[in-house]
């Protein structure tokens, strides 16, 4: 023998959800998923933003490798590269890794300065600086060292 339960009649006013509480609803569950989109587009940009950093500090901390091995002669008589103060740019735009989407572009400038900040010292500046299609302005990170002339 199987009993059946019944059903309780229902009072009136509990039936079930109203249109008003299902709209409430989905407007509360409509804004945390815009609340999350953005916190994912704000996550992606931030992202982009750190690969260029990454990029552009890697491009000039390699140019100041590059200022750094120059060598500075034993004889004083002989003129040091340092003695002069030039600015040197790469003769073309860089672009990093082989993704032709991706069109950011880098500039690299280094400046020598001569007898700065004191004499017998050089400072070496390097600035690289990046613009493409999903960059908004021009960015630059920028390394200054100091270099004995002598």
């Amino acid at each position: 023998m199987v009993k059946r339960l019944k059903r309780a009649p229902a009072q009136p006013g509990e039936a079930g959800f109203t249109l008003l509480e299902v709209m409430i609803a989905m407007s509360i569950l409509a804004v945390g998923l815009m609340s999350i989109a953005v916190a994912q587009l704000t996550a992606i940009k931030m992202s982009s933003r750190s690969k260029h950093l990454q990029d552009a500090m890697l491009l000039a901390r390699e140019q100041m490798d590059t200022m750094e091995a120059i060598p500075t002669p034993a004889d004083t008589a002989l003129p040091s590269f340092f003695t002069v103060g030039q600015t040197i740019d790469d003769p073309e735009e860089i672009q990093l890794g082989d993704n032709e989407m991706d069109q950011t572009r880098y500039t690299r400038r280094t400046v020598i300065t001569p007898n700065v900040p004191a004499a017998n010292l050089a400072r070496v500046t390097v600035t690289v600086t990046w613009t493409g299609s999903n960059v908004m302005n021009a960015n630059q990170v920028q390394l200054t060292s100091v270099r004995r002339i002598y």
